[in-house]
């Protein structure tokens, strides 16, 4: 996996998941799965021109693509589903220092993710 590649996933994954992210959805995916579900679509539309391009510069077939974009879809929403849920509580019970653990694990596990299902494709 080249470093261009590598420094590629990490922006778009910041862009999607962080400016792209309202704070609507921010605040209500872990209460909402109607805002979970805009912002995991939100999240994987952003990936598909940056996906299309990668497919056609490297020769991937696009199929591939459509793969990439689900399994992200999924895997996305089921992380989000959870971690927003306990991020919240520990939010609110004031626990900071483990609020920001956990959103820090919920991007580890993000990046596994994205660069498990792009080896895994590619």
């Amino acid at each position: 996996m080249s470093l261009y590649l590598i420094f590629g996933v990490l922006i778009v994954h910041w862009v999607a998941d962080f400016i792209l992210q309202t704070d609507e959805e921010a605040k209500g995916k872990s209460t909402s799965n109607s805002c979970l579900i805009a912002h995991t679509s939100t999240y994987v539309i952003c990936w598909a021109p940056i996906g299309l391009l990668y497919c056609i510069t490297n020769g991937i077939n696009s199929l591939h693509l459509f793969a990439f974009l689900g399994i992200t879809f999924v895997a996305h929403t089921v992380t989000d589903y959870f971690t927003s849920r306990y991020n919240k509580y520990l939010w609110e019970k004031g626990d900071t220092h483990n609020f920001f653990v956990s959103v820090g694990f919920d991007q580890v596990l993000h990046y596994v993710q994205l660069f498990l299902t792009i080896k895994l494709l590619t």
